[in-house]
């Protein structure tokens, strides 16, 4: 993968450390085990989910004391491992595709640091509708400068992305059977399910910062009325987002005064 050593031109592709890739990552040439990051992956997709057909812009950053050079590879899958989406170069100075234009990994000017952290930043143009859950992988290589492949840093992270469900209706009447109430609410606010086609697999409240404020999983037999206590939601604008088990998503948008 992206190496100071072995691959400063970029990493050979499908070592993003994804279930498509095999789970491959820069420890398949460099020594020691992955470390887990988080919140590497960042994007402008709205807490609701992507719009299939939308183009997004997404961010991988990477952080590391005294690091000498920042490597990466970067891919997006749907939950049976295949490649999903559109990847569009939008810096060809520090970005590049690979595994033949199914991932995006850094060039040789790629690798330069601001501090202890890099950052780069491609457009995904979204898959076509009932893709559903789109997760990217992301593989990274904290270099050291050494002059070969031991004492370098491994990280790989994730992140996940529902689909949005475009209108409760027409092609989604299975989904519709849902009131949320009350709208604006205070205190406390129910969701309740009808008779669906698709039973209600999970249900996630998050503000317009994209972080969750409330998210429960939803057993079959627990399907029907939920009440939330919302006393301790600040005031504003929230999405409340049904995951159905077929992983489709329906999201709504409620206030809170």
């Amino acid at each position: 993968m992206a190496s100071y050593v072995l691959y400063p031109t970029g990493s050979p592709g499908g070592k993003t450390g994804s279930p498509g890739d095999g789970f491959a990552n820069c420890t398949e040439c460099h020594s020691g085990n992955p470390q887990q990051a988080s919140g590497w992956i960042t994007s402008n997709i709205p807490a609701a989910g992507y719009m299939p057909g939308q183009t997004y812009t997404i961010t991988a950053t990477g952080t590391h004391t005294g690091v000498a050079k920042f490597g990466f590879e970067v891919t997006a899958e749907d939950a049976s491992a295949a490649k999903k989406g559109t990847i569009i170069i939008t810096d060809a100075v520090q970005t590049q595709t690979a595994n033949s234009n199914k991932s995006i990994t850094h060039t040789v000017d790629g690798t330069a640091l601001s501090g202890d952290s890099k950052s780069w930043s491609f457009d995904w143009t979204a898959p076509s509708t009932g893709t559903g859950t789109v997760t990217f992988y992301g593989a990274f290589n904290a270099a050291n400068g050494n002059g070969n492949n031991t004492g370098d840093v491994i990280y790989i992270t994730s992140r996940s992305y529902l689909e949005f469900a475009t209108g409760i209706g027409d092609d989604n009447d299975k989904l519709a059977d849902i009131n949320i109430f009350p709208n604006p609410f205070t205190d406390q606010l129910n969701i309740a399910s009808g008779n669906l086609e698709e039973p209600v697999k999970s249900i996630r409240i998050s503000g317009l910062d994209g972080k969750s404020v409330w998210s429960a999983d939803i057993k079959n037999g627990n399907q029907g009325k939920h009440h939330i206590d919302a006393s301790g939601f600040s005031k504003g604008i929230y999405f409340v987002s049904v995951i159905f088990s077929d992983n489709r998503l329906a999201a709504y948008k409620v206030v809170k005064n």
